[in-house]
């Protein structure tokens, strides 16, 4: 399959805690299935991310004040990643602003404007 990226593509990494505009704040996080299977694999030490997931049909990081997720630290960091590494992250946390589109041609990626890093 052919794949059709911009040039900056492979280039973008996310700011995290020096974005003003943080994706970890305002929006439902929803987590798969296998991601969540490796959070209970953790055992004792997955407790504090389980606990903090929601769930009921689609499970999704539960949201604290000001609509910051659960795993979101002071600092602007997540708490996941500084713990356990970005092996760790749901498919929607590791992609984000990611997107992919399936053509007759091939596949297209791109980012999407949201995050003020992609712009």
């Amino acid at each position: 399959m052919k794949l059709y990226a911009p040039k900056y593509y492979k280039d973008f990494t996310c700011i995290a805690d020096k974005c003003r505009h943080s994706c970890c704040i305002g929006w439902e996080i929803d987590v798969d299935s296998a991601t969540l299977e490796k959070y209970r694999a953790l055992g004792e030490k997955g407790k504090n991310i389980l606990k903090n997931i929601e769930q009921s049909e689609t499970a999704c990081f539960r949201l604290c004040e000001g609509e910051r997720c659960s795993n979101l630290s002071d600092s602007g960091l997540c708490s996941i990643i500084l713990e356990f590494g970005e092996d760790y992250l749901c498919d929607i946390c590791r992609e984000h602003p990611r997107f992919y589109n399936y053509t007759a041609r091939g596949k297209e990626v791109g980012l999407g404007m949201a995050c003020e890093e992609a712009c």
